[in-house]
């Protein structure tokens, strides 16, 4: 019997705890895309209504996410706490979290090749494959959620349908790989002689490396996971997680425009550059801005300096002169201007 007990806590430890882990680093991802959003709303209230309609769908997508992935955990670890056998059964809240990532996944994917399709002068050749594999993952991982939903079961979904996890998971590698690869290239091909207009691909071309590479070794170890271990949910745990680093990756991106603008102005005659084609629709209201707002800055300072040049450059006795003659001709100037009376005849 306290064998039978041992083995049960092990399993039990082996199979929720991975999905008891992801589920708070995916609340903790979920948060600072709150924070993103928020920080989205202060900086860029004029952006195109296309772009916030994008932001604010991935995240509701996020927080629902957030909501199913929470829901399961609960079921599992609360209200079925003791019924050992219950650990074969999905969740549908579980299941229901595999088609909103793929969902938030391929609304992000498809969002970075709409700018790979912009910086490479509409390669439609590249691109096309792209949606195709976007396309490919979506359709694949909304089988698999409905599946998971109408068998219920672990056990029987390996059996049955072990296979459509691991070809939704293929083409999102491959699509990650791929837009990483082309948009270094094409933001290469953008450096020109200009130094600040290369320090800022090059910090994109580091902050797209990074994302992909992030999100690509994810999905990676899950694939991993799911291969060697299937009947352990370490991959569920990790899959948790994968919408939270697309939906930050997005945001991320769309909130570092305002330091790559204030990049751009920190040396003279960086209006007269050539910007990145990625960067052009949506840097204007920025870029307006810190315009705005350094060309007060230079008026009121050759203000001010002129003031203190004039009163440093002009003697005591001087300066006490000229308010003599200024008085005297302020005098002047209202005896003329005094209406002359009218001689009438009585």
């Amino acid at each position: 019997m306290s064998s039978d007990t041992a083995i049960d806590i092990a399993s039990v430890r082996g199979i929720y705890g991975a999905t008891l882990a992801g589920t708070l680093v995916g609340a903790f991802l979920s948060g600072i895309v709150f924070v993103q959003l928020y920080l989205y709303i202060r900086v860029y209230p004029r952006d195109p209504r296309s772009i916030k309609t994008m932001v604010g769908l991935i995240w509701l997508l996020d927080f629902l996410h957030t909501c199913f992935i929470a829901v399961g955990s609960w079921k599992d670890l609360i209200e079925r706490y003791g019924d050992w056998p219950y650990h074969d059964r999905i969740s549908w809240s579980v299941g229901v979290s595999v088609a909103l990532t793929a969902l938030v996944t391929f609304l992000v994917q498809c969002f970075f090749v709409y700018r790979i399709y912009k910086i490479s002068v509409g390669n439609k050749m590249l691109t096309i494959p792209m949606v195709i594999l976007a396309l490919f993952r979506l359709v694949s991982a909304a089988v698999t959620s409905a599946e998971m939903v109408r068998l219920a079961s672990y056990s029987t979904f390996i059996k049955k349908y072990g296979f459509l996890l691991t070809t939704g998971l293929c083409p999102a590698v491959t699509l990650d790989i791929m837009i990483t690869v082309a948009m270094t290239f094409y933001l290469r091909r953008n450096k020109s002689d200009f130094s600040t207009l290369n320090d800022i691909i090059d910090t994109l071309i580091v902050y797209t490396v990074q994302t992909g590479m992030l999100t690509s070794c994810i999905t990676i170890a899950v694939m991993a996971c799911w291969l060697s271990m299937p009947h352990y949910l370490i991959f569920l745990g990790l899959h948790f997680t994968i919408p939270k680093l697309y939906a930050n990756s997005f945001l991320a991106m769309l909130n570092s425009r305002v330091t790559l603008v204030e990049s751009s102005h920190s040396t003279s005659n960086v209006a007269n550059r050539r910007r990145p084609i990625m960067l052009s629709k949506f840097n204007k209201d920025p870029q307006d801005r810190w315009a705005r707002a350094r060309s007060a800055s230079v008026s009121k300072a050759l203000e001010i300096s002129v003031q203190m040049t004039v009163d440093h450059d002009i003697s005591p006795g001087e300066a006490r002169s000229r308010a003599d003659c200024y008085e005297l001709s302020e005098e002047e100037t209202d005896r003329s201007e005094e209406p002359k009376a009218l001689s009438t005849p009585v």
